[in-house]
């Protein structure tokens, strides 16, 4: 990953996109299923928290075919932005929002009759027919018609004059699990049965990440890639994304804000949870979890400095964290701290990140606060 060169003037901590990442990243993806799977990246949630936009118009250089995001309002930027492939809707939409579906030119994930009704009785005779995907729930137990309701899921579209069934698809449970490869069989091949008529008709999708790098079977025509994008393996702790041959996307790094010197016995932080055991250096650091560094960090987290690890010590505030930088003496005012990333030969991983915060790599990415700038350093291709 490059060394960062620049910051926000206005704030002292900041995120670094490497968007060249992001485009190996695709590539490994579609290396993995082939020039004539379908690849339709998923952008939702502003791209797990890393710029939708940006990374749309580097997927878009990079050759992906479509988009997937969760809700309408996640599009509206994006066709503002230029961006103007495919645009799936994977979470369908609420009663009173089918003309944006239609002045966006979104694919809806249909998974409730009354929607596709509400897109027909809306969409002009003269207009393209609307392209639906109709979910079915093989084992997901979320959403999604019953497989044995296909058949007059689809007899029903096909009398609703302006909309066109696109694919069928569903999603993956347990892909990401070495249990769960037998219940990814099954969801195949309910998949596979309930579409078998219509399989001539309609293009399929099933696989996430996971599926697209563990389970050839579950590729189908077309797949969507999320997790992998943004430099995490979906299957960790069992692999990581060295062994999927991914690289690291995103950087989160700041800077000292001030250096205090401290007797042993002092307390630090609210509740006075952690005491100094020695006299001490203790840097604080422009960042809490107002910026998505949670308060689950404290007594876990390390940061990095002059290529250097340091714990960090106290209760995290909402703007404010402590870090222990007595061993490392070259530390002052202004020093660039990395909490996510590489600095020199260490390196802090998104999934180290979740060990330490007990979740998984998708919600580190997701908590990054609006706040914290994000700065997407070039697509090379």
């Amino acid at each position: 990953m490059r060394i960062p060169t620049h910051h926000s003037p206005g704030r002292p901590t900041w995120l670094e996109i490497d968007l060249s990442a992001i485009a190996h990243n695709f590539h490994v993806a579609r290396q993995t299923v082939g020039p004539t799977c379908g690849l339709y990246p998923v952008i939702k949630a502003n791209a797990y928290g890393l710029g939708a936009l940006p990374i749309a118009k580097t997927l878009t250089a990079a050759g992906a075919q479509g988009f997937c995001v969760a809700m309408v309002e996640e599009a509206i930027p994006l066709r503002a932005g230029g961006i103007d492939l495919p645009i799936v809707l994977l979470s369908g939409f609420i009663p009173g929002l089918e003309r944006q579906v239609i002045a966006l030119d979104l694919e809806p994930v249909v998974f409730d009759l009354d929607a596709a009704r509400r897109l027909s009785h809306l969409r002009a005779s003269t207009a393209p027919p609307i392209p639906v995907h109709v979910k079915i729930d093989t084992g997901m137990g979320r959403v999604g018609f019953d497989p044995n309701q296909l058949p007059e899921v689809i007899a029903e579209l096909q009398k609703l004059p302006g909309i066109r069934l696109h694919s069928i698809l569903s999603h993956l449970a347990r892909a990401d699990e070495t249990e769960g490869v037998q219940t990814t069989r099954e969801q195949l091949n309910r998949l596979e049965q309930a579409v078998a008529p219509f399989r001539q008709e309609v293009r399929l999708s099933l696989a996430n990440s996971a599926g697209l790098l563990g389970s050839p079977a579950t590729r189908l025509d077309w797949v969507r890639p999320g997790i992998m994008l943004y430099g995490a393996s979906p299957f960790y702790p069992l692999r990581t994304w060295q062994e999927d041959h991914l690289r690291p996307v995103v950087r989160w790094l700041t800077h000292v804000l001030s250096i205090r010197q401290v007797p042993a016995g002092t307390p630090l932080g609210y509740g006075h949870e952690f005491v100094t055991r020695r006299e001490s250096r203790i840097a604080l650091l422009p960042v809490g979890y107002a910026d998505g560094y949670g308060r689950m960090l404290k007594g876990r987290a390390r940061i990095l400095t002059h290529g250097r690890s340091a714990p960090v010590v106290g209760r995290i505030s909402m703007d404010l964290t402590l870090t222990d930088v007595t061993g490392i003496p070259e530390v002052k005012a202004g020093s660039r701290v990395t909490l996510l990333g590489a600095d020199g030969e260490e390196f802090i991983g998104i999934e180290e990140m979740a060990d330490w915060m007990d979740t998984i790599p998708y919600e580190v990415l997701c908590r990054f606060g609006p706040r914290l700038p994000r700065h997407h350093l070039p697509y090379i291709p």
